[in-house]
């Protein structure tokens, strides 16, 4: 513990702008160091004089979490960046700054996910599990005489994007598309971009609006059994629990939550799994570790490092005054190391009985909808790895390389593997 200290700031007089440094290759690479010291001796600390605020206590951050009143998520999908007026002026007609029904108040929050539980209940899961299980199996059938592959490009990053426009309803003709509006609206969401950029991105998200307007309109002519099909009819029902505009801006959403996280998940886990071999090669022997392999995946690097939070009204939380108008980040990652989540939290290890005890999917009412699939995607993922390449190690000389986003995902740019072939 001295020894981070020393890095981030004297004993006692610990610098949270060195401690949350999101350009620091160490922060970048592992930021549970200095949630370690975060948690231990600031749990609640502004990253500068006028915030946001960082909380990485647990206490601290079950009571952020389970308080969308006075922590409330409205304005989560509006960006963390200040944009021009060009590109303002470009998202004022689209959905951008709604209030998505994901984050909105106990009422309408309240209503949409009863709407939505049913499409990711167990009985949902186990109608889609099938699907899952061919295309892991397509992807892994594709590559495994190869003898190598970026498990990330071919395999962790396909896999939860074709179960989710699956499970949406999104023609496979029209994936790539979707990818890279997808890809420029979390651009939007999580990195300070040049004018030029917002203004590329900004047209993408109205053409990504567009294209499923576009699809819930084909969904009232033609109904099928999808996402896209139970949203559709909510929205033209007389006393609608979503108008258009809420279905549009959940079908973003929705995309964004299930894809990048559950991709990071799989290689996260995977990358820790083959750092120390042996535990690779239990998993191999014994099929039977690998739900709690990812539940291990999931509490100790989890991809989602962090949920932000507007407090409403001053509040005192963890002895620390909060003003109105304050932003907060509710490291929820830092949960998954926290003393009390688990024995020796430091380690991942294999084989753990307790109940788990993180953050990963959050916390309270405004937790994740799709936690469920995205357990069954990740164990799915391994099974068909281990079945698939059973030999599978890391690319010799790997170095591995962080994405930005600092507060937002933690995961790897690739990650290179080899196995032999017979």
């Amino acid at each position: 513990m001295t020894e981070g200290l020393q890095e981030y700031g004297e004993a006692g007089e610990v610098d949270p702008a060195k401690l949350f440094d999101l350009m620091n290759p160490r922060y970048m690479a592992s930021p549970y160091d200095a949630y370690r010291v975060a948690r231990e001796r600031v749990p609640v600390c502004p990253m500068s004089a006028d915030g946001p605020w960082v909380v990485t206590g647990r206490a601290e951050m079950a009571g952020v979490l389970g308080d969308p009143t006075r922590f409330t998520s409205r304005t989560n999908t509006h960006g963390a960046y200040e944009f021009t007026d060009a590109c303002r002026e470009l998202l004022a007609g689209s959905v951008y700054y709604r209030v998505a029904l994901f984050n909105a108040g106990p009422a309408g929050h309240g209503r949409f996910r009863s709407l939505l539980d049913e499409e990711f209940s167990p009985r949902a899961l186990r109608r889609h599990e099938p699907a899952v299980r061919a295309t892991a199996g397509e992807l892994v059938a594709g590559f495994k005489d190869a003898g190598g592959v970026d498990l990330l490009a071919g395999f962790a990053y396909p896999l939860p994007l074709t179960v989710l426009c699956d499970v949406i309803g999104v023609p496979p003709a029209d994936r790539a598309t979707v990818k890279s509006w997808l890809g420029d609206w979390l651009l939007m969401q999580v990195l300070p971009l040049p004018p030029e950029d917002q203004l590329r991105c900004a047209k993408s998200v109205l053409a990504f609006e567009a294209y499923f307007r576009d699809l819930l309109a084909d969904r009232r002519r033609r109904p099928a059994d999808d996402l896209l099909g139970v949203l559709a009819d909510a929205a033209a029902q007389s006393d609608p629990v979503c108008t258009v505009d809420d279905a549009v801006l959940a079908l973003l959403v929705m995309m964004a939550a299930g894809h990048e996280t559950v991709t990071h998940l799989i290689t996260n886990t995977v990358h820790q799994l083959l750092r120390d071999r042996a535990q690779w090669e239990r998993l191999v022997a014994d099929r039977s570790l690998i739900p709690g392999a990812v539940e291990e995946g999931l509490r100790f690097n989890t991809s989602v490092q962090g949920v932000p939070r507007t407090v409403t009204e001053d509040v005192t939380l963890g002895g620390v005054d909060l003003p109105a108008g304050a932003k907060v980040h509710a490291m929820v990652a830092a949960a998954g190391r926290d003393p009390g989540s688990a024995d020796d939290p430091e380690t991942f290890a294999l084989g753990r009985t307790a109940p788990p005890r993180h953050f990963a999917f959050g916390h309270g009412p405004h937790s994740c909808l799709g936690a469920g699939l995205a357990r069954l995607e990740a164990q799915v993922a391994l099974e068909a790895l281990v079945e698939g390449v059973p030999t599978l190690e890391l690319a010799a000389g790997f170095e591995p390389q962080h994405i930005p986003g600092g507060f937002v995902i933690n995961g790897l740019l690739a990650l290179p593997v080899t196995w032999t072939t017979s």
